[in-house]
């Protein structure tokens, strides 16, 4: 059984995965980290708390909000737990790739999904030209 783990700095987390439900409804396994939220919470705590009832032999994909940050450098020093999967920068395109495909071969579909959420980021000014005004 596959988990998913949303962590992020604040609430970040809760609400993109609130956007998610919206879209494609309740996720199952799926558990949400905010971490600073309240004083004197420790990151650290709320990873244990969030892995202490998922199998070693189930797979876990953990999204966090931020390479470099806290959040995903906790997540950095659980790599060696079995069946985690770490991926940082999480956003909306992204996460519903990864909850909609339930590819066997978890690596490929993380990243399938990673670059099609890099696909997905575009600057929209650069789209406005007199070639492009019919598809809008």
């Amino acid at each position: 059984m596959r988990h998913f783990i949303l962590a992020s700095h604040g609430t970040f987390s809760r609400g993109i995965y609130n956007s998610v439900q919206i879209i494609l409804g309740e996720q199952p396994n799926t558990h949400i980290i905010t971490a600073y939220v309240e004083e004197g919470q420790d990151v650290n705590d709320l990873i244990e708390e969030s892995l202490k009832d998922i199998p070693d032999t189930d797979p876990v994909i953990v999204c966090t909000d931020v390479f470099g940050g806290s959040v995903n450098n906790e997540w950095m020093k659980r790599l060696s737990r079995p069946n985690t999967h770490l991926i940082t920068g999480m956003n909306l395109g992204l996460l519903m790739n990864v909850f909609m495909r339930q590819d066997d071969d978890i690596e490929n579909m993380i990243r399938q999904s990673v670059q099609e959420a890099k696909d997905g980021l575009i600057y929209c000014n650069d789209l406005l030209s007199n070639d492009n005004e019919e598809e809008f």
